[in-house]
């Protein structure tokens, strides 16, 4: 790890890989790679602490990192690149969120700023990594899907091969599920040996949130684009406070 840093001068460090907006998977790689890297120096309370922001861009890493191997691998996925397109997507709005919180802007979402505000209070690595993973799923999934269709001029939405890939995504999250709860020392991993019946069955409930959570965020987004012809410049709005706040309610009760 690092050498620590004082908090001063924490957002210097912070804001240029914040403002950073990848094209590519590989350079959304080496954003969050870069992102838990400096994070990890950032001095928290406690020495066992790591900053909020390493736990989940850690945790974020590794499942891009597998996305994108089994995308170059050619057996997962079969919808050309839109799982690529929506893993660009995904990671910009983690950037763009924590660029308007370093920045104070009003755009910046609650259920963010939940993280960010106290990414360095005296929390375990388990919470940081859910509370990013509730903001990234419930607030921002749905809207990054929407991104993808938008900036397509024949949009595919809610097609079957689409939806196909979107999904195999769940199968990467339970290739991890164990190493990741593991790494992040999640409480149940404390209550019985690795592979018992109290592991396997914390690892299958950790299974069923991340797909049920990324099911209703597919279905939000149809429901969203579907009326998008009534109000093309407006549709987001209410659906986004509507989430946020829901996102930052879950977040509240993590940190």
């Amino acid at each position: 790890m690092p050498e620590r840093q004082t908090l001063v001068g924490n957002q210097t460090l912070l804001k240029p890989l914040a403002a950073r907006r990848p094209t590519d998977v590989p350079g959304v790689v080496t954003a969050l790679r870069e992102l838990r890297d400096v994070a990890d120096g950032l001095a928290g309370t406690g020495d066992r602490h790591r900053d909020g922001i390493a736990c989940f861009s850690d945790l974020y890493l590794t499942i891009t990192q597998d996305v994108l191997a089994e995308y170059e691998r050619g057996a997962l996925f079969h919808c050309g690149e839109f799982i690529l397109q929506l893993d660009v997507a995904f990671a910009r709005r983690y950037l763009v969120a924590l660029d308007d919180h370093l920045h104070a802007r009003p755009t910046a979402p609650g259920c963010w700023d939940v993280l960010f505000d106290r990414r360095q209070d005296d929390h375990e690595e388990w919470q940081f990594s859910v509370v990013g993973v509730n903001a990234h799923v419930n607030f921002d999934l749905a809207f990054a899907l929407l991104d993808v269709w938008e900036d397509n001029p024949t949009p595919l939405a809610t097609t079957s091969a689409q939806y196909a890939d979107y999904e195999a995504i769940n199968t990467i999250f339970r290739n991890n599920m164990d190493a990741l709860c593991e790494e992040n020392e999640v409480p149940w991993t404390k209550w019985g040996p690795d592979g018992g019946i109290v592991d396997g069955l914390g690892n299958f409930v950790g299974n069923i949130l991340v797909s049920g959570t990324r099911d209703v965020a597919w279905t939000f987004a149809e429901l969203m684009w579907a009326r998008r012809h009534a109000d093309p410049h407006h549709y987001r709005v209410a659906p986004t406070a509507a989430l946020d706040s829901l996102a930052t309610g879950v977040a509240e009760l993590f940190l």
